[in-house]
């Protein structure tokens, strides 16, 4: 379990494995170097890590969400890039060798968080996605919202930003391709995006080939927009997935070689299923503790080889 030490979810897990009588560790990038030291030797083809990390001991490895390396006060901010990044190549290049069950692999991780890359492989794979344009150009913006009546600006990162001791998160906005600052635009790529019509929305949370859905019902005009931005006013119910949308989502988690996806849907009026994106490292538990579907259970059996 590689994870922060106070990750509540990586704590579900760990305990269902306990309640199992299954064999688990715990470890931190952050314990690295302060807390943890890190020896490997190539023997044979094969890196051996000196104690309890020894990969030849574990046949999975659930990685989630570690914290950032710890290094010694007093060193210089190059000196601690440096270290960032031997210690990346190190640690993460020892554990890149891992043949056993990854959920997910680190690098597989990073690829898979690209929207562009997201939305073209859905759309590959029979999804239906909504129209969207990626640009920092205010023309091209302009032009995409003569031709879409409803258009929604959107984060092409989950990144929050931490100001004046409160997280801030961008959430989705809608815009008027006219009203909009073209400077600003012209400062990064945005993702535009035409809006769904929507009935709700459906988390979908696959563990292996096993589409765990909820129903994520939105009752303010704020959350209808994007439900993170106001969990009071959310309700939840467990959802079936229909057989055609869990087909293509496996099919989705086959393309970028996952074993876990956190798969975010709008389910239209019409009852069409439209995927907007997947988060490789997406949270679940509370949506376990709203609805009771089982998404720990399920992660534990595919940790240990028991998934269907």
């Amino acid at each position: 379990m590689v994870s922060a030490h106070d990750d509540l979810t990586a704590k579900a897990i760990t305990e269902e494995l306990h309640r199992r009588s299954h064999p688990v560790e715990r470890f931190d990038l952050g314990d690295f170097p302060a807390a943890v030291g890190f020896t490997a030797e190539l023997r044979g083809g094969r890196w051996h890590l000196a104690g309890a990390l020894d990969l030849e001991r574990f046949g999975a490895i659930y990685y989630r969400r570690p914290t950032r390396f710890a290094f010694p006060d007093g060193l210089s901010a190059a000196d601690r890039a440096f270290a960032a990044e031997e210690a990346r190549l190190a640690v993460g290049g020892v554990l890149a060798t891992f043949d056993g069950t990854w959920v997910n692999d680190p690098a597989k991780t990073a690829i898979a968080e690209y929207k562009p890359l997201q939305l073209s492989v859905a759309a590959r794979i029979g999804l239906s996605v909504p129209h969207t344009l990626i640009t920092n150009d205010h023309a091209a913006v302009a032009a995409f919202s003569e031709h879409n009546s409803h258009v929604v600006c959107k984060p092409l990162s989950s990144v929050a930003h931490r100001v004046d001791d409160s997280v801030r998160i961008t959430y989705t906005t809608p815009i008027d391709g006219d009203d909009i600052d073209p400077a600003m635009v012209g400062a990064t790529a945005h993702l535009f995006q035409e809006r769904v019509d929507k009935q709700y929305e459906v988390r979908v949370t696959m563990v292996g080939r096993r589409p765990l859905g909820v129903a994520i019902h939105a009752h303010s005009a704020a959350a209808r927009r994007d439900w993170r931005s106001d969990y009071a006013s959310l309700t939840y119910a467990a959802a079936a997935v229909p057989a055609a949308v869990a087909e293509r989502l496996c099919d989705y988690l086959d393309a970028f070689g996952l074993a876990f996806g956190a798969f975010d849907l709008v389910v239209t009026p019409e009852d069409e299923w439209v995927f907007l994106e997947c988060n490789p490292s997406g949270q679940w538990l509370w949506l376990e503790r709203e609805t009771g579907v089982p998404i720990t259970s399920a992660l534990a059996d595919l940790l240990t080889g028991k998934a269907t």
